[in-house]
Parts: C-alpha cells; sequence; structure tokens
C-alpha cells in the first residue's frame, strides 16, 4: 500500500501557508517527496487543498510549484484525503532510528 510519512511540519508554502512535506512511496514523477498545504477562502474564491512535488528539503521540485493530483477545492483542510487522491497514499507513523515503527 502506498504511505507517507510526515517529516516537516510547519513549513512555508508557496503561498506563505503552513504546510506539511511528506515522504511518499512510491515516488511520482521522480521524487518521494510532497507538499501538501491548505489555501483557506480569499477573495470569493474557495479554499484549495494543494500538492507539490517537493525535493527532501522541502523545495519544490525542480523548481516547480504547479500543483499535481491529489489537489482539489475545498474549505476544510484535510491531508488525508488529498494524500488518497495523489496516489492512493496513507499517511504512516514516521520510522524511528532502530528502523522499527
Amino acid at each position: 500500500m502506498p504511505t507517507a510519512e510526515i517529516v516537516m511540519d510547519g513549513l512555508p508554502s508557496p503561498g506563505g501557508y503552513d504546510a506539511t512535506l511528506y515522504k511518499i512511496d512510491p515516488p511520482i514523477q521522480g521524487t518521494d517527496h510532497v507538499i501538501v498545504y491548505h489555501r483557506p477562502q480569499i477573495w470569493g474564491q474557495p479554499g484549495q487543498m494543494t500538492v507539490i512535488l517537493a525535493t527532501p528539503g522541502g523545495v519544490g521540485y525542480g523548481g516547480r510549484r504547479d500543483p499535481i493530483q491529489g489537489t482539489y477545492t475545498t474549505d476544510e483542510p484535510n491531508h488525508v484525503l488529498a494524500l488518497q487522491l495523489a496516489g492512493g497514499y496513507r499517511i504512516v507513523a514516521p520510522e524511528t532510528a532502530e528502523g522499527g515503527s
């Protein structure tokens, strides 16, 4: 089953909103990290959950910041659904230094 592990929370997103960096398995389009964030409703536009490809350092993969599959319109933040839509990922606990979970 595809998995997503939280690497860093509270990361600034391209729009300045708090984002979360996830390590995903299997990778998407050559990278095993994505950034997920919610942009709230603004100026009459509905909110949006956004998923973008990322590097392990939490920046756009290949300099990209364009939304990928998993991005959808909503006024309610839901990382679980965004990751499910991005590729069937489910959030798992990070592995410990000993290799267990």
